[in-house]
C-alpha cells in the first residue's frame, strides 16, 4: 500500500527545488480533537431537536459553522506559501545535517512544522516561528548513518493552526541530495608510512612548522590560528598568515592502501581526517584510492573533490539511495 501511495504522490507532487503550496498538493483532515468536537456538535443538535430547544439548536449551528470556518482558516494558513531548497547538502556520517529551506511569503504563517519522517533515527521537527511576514529560513534536521550520496526523503510540512481542529499537511520532494562524507578519524602518521614526507600527524594538528619562514599571505577562513602573524595584526596590517618553505612545492599522496587498518571504512575515515588537515595547513596533497587518482592541489574545490570521492568509494557502492 505504501508503494502505491508513494507512486501516486510522485505524480501528484513532482520533485522540484521550489514548491508552492496550493489545493493541488495540500491535504486537510480533522484531528482527534476535531472528530471529538464534531461528535459533540452532533449530540447538541440531536438534543436540541429531541427537546425542541431552539437555544441548543442555535448553539449547534454556531459550532458547526465555526468548524467549517476553522477548516478554511487552516487551509489558507499554508496555501500560497512558497518553499525553496538547496540542491545539495553536505555533512559527515553519524552527524546531524540540516536541510535549509527558504520560505517565501507575503503574509503571516503560524505554527508550521517541518520534518523528515522515514529514517532510522528519531525525527525532529523544526518549528517555524510565528508571524512571518518576510523571507525566512528554517533548517530541517536529518540524522545521517553512513557515508554516501542520498536523495533526500520527502519533507512533511504540516500545521494544526488554528484551534487544533484540523491538520493541514503535505509531503514535498525538493530533489535535494545529501552528500555524506566519512566521519573523520584522527590518525598518527610517521615519515615511513608515506616515504615522501617528513612530518607527523597527531591529534588534530599537523606538526610541520619550523624556522623556514617563506612569506606572509592574506588569512583565509578555516586556516589554523597558530599560523596567524600576530605581530603584523597588532601593527594594524590586517589578518595575515605565515607560509613556510616546507609548505612550498611539497606534495603528499594520501593512499588508501597505506592506511593502518583492515577495515575499509576506517581507512576512508583516516583519509578524510588527513585531507582536511593538509588543506587547513595549505599543503598540496593528492589522493590515491586503489588506482583512482586525484592530482595534488590545495584548493577548497580540491578538498571537496577528495571528500566526494571518499563518500562514494568503492565504485560498486557509487549509487544514490532513495529515502
Amino acid at each position: 500500500m505504501q508503494i502505491y501511495f508513494n507512486t501516486w504522490l510522485a505524480k501528484r507532487i513532482p520533485a522540484s527545488s521550489l514548491q508552492r503550496l496550493s489545493n493541488t498538493n495540500l491535504f486537510i483532515f480533522p484531528t482527534g480533537f476535531g472528530f471529538a468536537y464534531l461528535l459533540f456538535v452532533l449530540v447538541l443538535f440531536l438534543l436540541g431537536t429531541n427537546y425542541q430547544n431552539n437555544l441548543i439548536m442555535l448553539l449547534s449551528y454556531f459550532l458547526a459553522s465555526l468548524f467549517v470556518s476553522v477548516m478554511l482558516h487552516s487551509f489558507f494558513n499554508l496555501s500560497g506559501l512558497r518553499i525553496q531548497a538547496k540542491n545539495n547538502v553536505k555533512g559527515f556520517a553519524q552527524d546531524r545535517v540540516f536541510l535549509p529551506l527558504k520560505l517565501l511569503s507575503d503574509q503571516p504563517r503560524y505554527a508550521v512544522n517541518f520534518s523528515f519522517e522515514q529514517q532510522n533515527t528519531v525525527t525532529v521537527a523544526a518549528i517555524l516561528p510565528t508571524n512571518i511576514t518576510a523571507d525566512k529560513e528554517v533548517f530541517v534536521p536529518y540524522d545521517t548513518i553512513q557515508r554516501g550520496v542520498y536523495f533526500a526523503e520527502r519533507v512533511r510540512v504540516s500545521s494544526e493552526y488554528s484551534l487544533g481542529l484540523f491538520i493541514c499537511w503535505t509531503k514535498l520532494d525538493f530533489a535535494c541530495q545529501f552528500i555524506i562524507y566519512p566521519k573523520p578519524l584522527a590518525l598518527k602518521l610517521t615519515a615511513q608510512e608515506y616515504g615522501s614526507q617528513e612530518q607527523e600527524q597527531q591529534g588534530h594538528a599537523l606538526e610541520q612548522h619550523g624556522d623556514d619562514f617563506y612569506q606572509l599571505k592574506t588569512y583565509q577562513k578555516g586556516e589554523p590560528l597558530t599560523q596567524v602573524a600576530w605581530k603584523q595584526l597588532a601593527k594594524g596590517q590586517g589578518m595575515l598568515t605565515k607560509s613556510y618553505q616546507s609548505m612550498q612545492g611539497s606534495e603528499t599522496w594520501l593512499k588508501l592502501a597505506d592506511m593502518p587498518s583492515n577495515d575499509i571504512e576506517k581507512k576512508l575515515a583516516y583519509l578524510c581526517y588527513l585531507a582536511q588537515q593538509y588543506y587547513h595547513n595549505d599543503q598540496r596533497f593528492g589522493l590515491d584510492l586503489y588506482g583512482i587518482l586525484i592530482e595534488p592541489d590545495h584548493s577548497k574545490a580540491h578538498l571537496e573533490q577528495c571528500l566526494y570521492a571518499l563518500a562514494v568509494f568503492p565504485a560498486s557502492s557509487n549509487h544514490a539511495h532513495k529515502g
